[in-house]
């Protein structure tokens, strides 16, 4: 039997070549064609169909979303990320634990291959882009370490403060300490870091999962 498949992409080039490619071969069954996140989740729930692929920019609702909804819902589609979405991103769903994942810079050959093995119930996860995404959590861990090491508990908890909007007063009153502290914290966390301003601090506790 084919393995049925519906098929969720932004872009209409790709979508189209997808259906076309697809729908040319006896092994799958196109049951839709959708671009928006909205609509991938209608047409998983109206054709529940073996396979979602699907990138990870879609629109109205995004896929990081949709992968959440088919999981709390365990709906029986098995969702295969075809994306180029940065690595952030890539890093979320293999935490999500989503059993295929494809690099849009890979052919389609080798798409069809991963949907073939999600369906047969083992994972396939694109190798290049999981070597890039722990190479980015190493990165992650040593810049959270240094960051650690650098700054005191009392420095990191302005610096977390600072990076959810506070502004020094209310830093000031949540911490018991005068404004004129605060400011110094401030001052010594820029230096630490080697950070010119609050923007640039926000930046860096986001960049680096400190937040």
């Amino acid at each position: 039997m084919s393995i049925e498949l519906v098929l969720a992409d932004p872009h209409p080039v790709m979508l189209d070549g997808l259906a076309h490619d697809f729908q040319q071969s006896p092994d799958f069954s196109v049951k839709a064609c959708v671009s928006n996140g909205n609509d991938a989740l209608d047409a998983v729930r109206k054709y529940q169909p073996d396979i979602l692929v699907m990138d990870l920019s879609l629109t109205q609702r995004s896929g990081l979303s949709l992968i959440e909804e088919i999981q709390h819902h365990q709906l029986p589609t098995k969702p295969v990320v075809f994306t180029g979405a940065p690595i952030g991103e890539v890093m979320r769903i293999i935490d999500m634990g989503v059993p295929g994942l494809v690099s849009k810079d890979k052919s389609r050959q080798v798409l069809a291959r991963c949907i073939h093995t999600v369906h047969q119930g083992d994972k396939w996860l694109d190798r290049d882009l999981t070597m890039k995404t722990m190479s980015l959590l190493l990165e992650q861990q040593k810049k959270n370490a240094k960051a650690s090491s650098l700054l005191t508990p009392r420095e990191m908890m302005v610096a977390r403060m600072v990076t959810e909007g506070w502004p020094n007063k209310k830093i000031a009153s949540k911490l018991f300490i005068s404004e004129g502290t605060a400011k110094l914290h401030l001052h010594h966390i820029y230096q630490k870091l080697n950070c010119p301003g609050r923007m640039s601090l926000q930046r860096y506790m986001q960049e680096n999962g400190l937040v």
